[in-house]
């Protein structure tokens, strides 16, 4: 678990990927140390959506850093799990972009030889490092020969770069494409494939929820579209939720339900169930009027405090929505502490809050 400083600090911010962190770096105190540190580290708190590749990668050339310490870790760690040197790769293939060649170095040397070849390989393809002749000229040959089909069938993703590249004058990698392509199973014909969910009739709809399944959820949302209220029966439903205490295909339902949801939403909010507590706070957030931003409010303080970064998307896009006044300041404290990168955007594109 990664601690985080507070985000008033310049470590704080330069871990939540923050543009403030940027316009100290040249007066705080051991910033190098903390770059190096987020690089080695990796703060994003959702690997998925918080980049940092090319955040980083600005800072490390806009204070010359030199990347020894990146490339000692690089050389260090002989782990099997490929996250800690993701980010360190990932930034290493951009660097060349901006000027540093000598990350190009480090980057081919770890191509060709280092435990995580393969990953490093994909931030080549992905950055678009194949176009430096430094990284590029004689990498293919490098990389094959030391490594047997075993090896390379592993590591090949048939349709990426650089193996799609590699293929058209590497006879090895075309083989074992061709390979990999040819044992592919072809998907077997579906015998039992369902008809368009908008042909189906209500009570087969509501026959579909009932009976669970991967149609559950389209079933609802339908449900919801043509605005049958027995989507409210089935919130209120405990036996249909999954082991996690949610019932998919709900919000998207109350979702075009829309304000007629708004009466049972006001009544979830107050029950004390924690799975139509929050189905309540979406379809108050979405259509809700002034009267409910104390709710907003509530449920904004209550996910930050518990570091719920997602959840608190929710009650801040209601509260940019409604434009509430009085939640400048708490939405301006959750917009300054969350770790997630992506939420930063959601008080801003709902009420025209710009910060950095």
């Amino acid at each position: 678990m990664i601690e985080y400083d507070s985000p008033a600090s310049f470590r704080g911010q330069l871990q939540r990927g923050r543009g403030a962190a940027v316009r100290r770096t040249s007066t705080a105190p051991g910033a190098a140390d903390a770059v190096y540190e987020c690089v080695i580290t990796d703060t994003r708190w959702d690997r998925q959506v918080d980049q940092r590749d090319s955040y980083l990668a600005g800072l490390i050339a806009r204070l010359d850093l030199p990347l020894a310490p990146i490339q000692q870790h690089l050389l260090t760690y002989d782990g099997e799990d490929v996250e800690p040197v993701e980010l360190a790769l990932q930034v290493l293939a951009l660097l060349p972009m901006v000027g540093r060649l000598d990350a190009a170095a480090v980057l081919r040397g770890y191509a060709i030889d280092g435990p995580h070849w393969s990953t490093a390989l994909e931030a080549i393809g992905y950055s678009g490092a194949m176009k430096l002749p430094a990284i590029w000229d004689g990498l293919a040959d490098d990389v094959i020969a030391n490594r047997d089909d075993t090896q390379l069938a592993q590591a090949i993703w048939c349709d990426t770069e650089p193996w799609t590249t590699f293929a058209q004058f590497q006879p090895r990698v075309r083989r074992i494409i061709d390979e990999l392509k040819a044992s592919r199973s072809p998907r077997p014909a579906r015998r039992d494939t369902p008809p368009e969910i908008a042909a189906i009739d209500n009570e087969d709809l509501v026959a579909l929820v009932a009976a669970g399944g991967s149609e559950r959820r389209r079933a609802l949302g339908e449900l919801g579209r043509r605005g049958d209220r027995i989507v409210f029966d089935f919130a209120e439903d405990p036996a249909l939720r999954n082991a996690a205490g949610w019932l998919p295909g709900i919000p998207q339902a109350l979702h075009h339900l829309g304000p007629d949801a708004l009466p049972h939403a006001r009544t979830w909010i107050g029950s004390g169930d924690d799975t139509l507590v929050a189905f309540g706070e979406r379809v108050v957030a979405e259509v809700g009027d002034r009267g409910d931003a104390p709710v907003l409010l509530a449920a904004l303080h209550r996910t930050v405090v518990a570091g719920e970064w997602c959840a608190a998307e929710v009650p801040a896009r209601g509260l940019g929505r409604l434009e509430i006044r009085e939640a400048a300041s708490e939405l301006m404290a959750a917009w300054e502490g969350t770790v997630h990168s992506l939420a930063r955007d959601i008080p801003g594109r709902a009420s025209g809050m710009r910060a950095a």
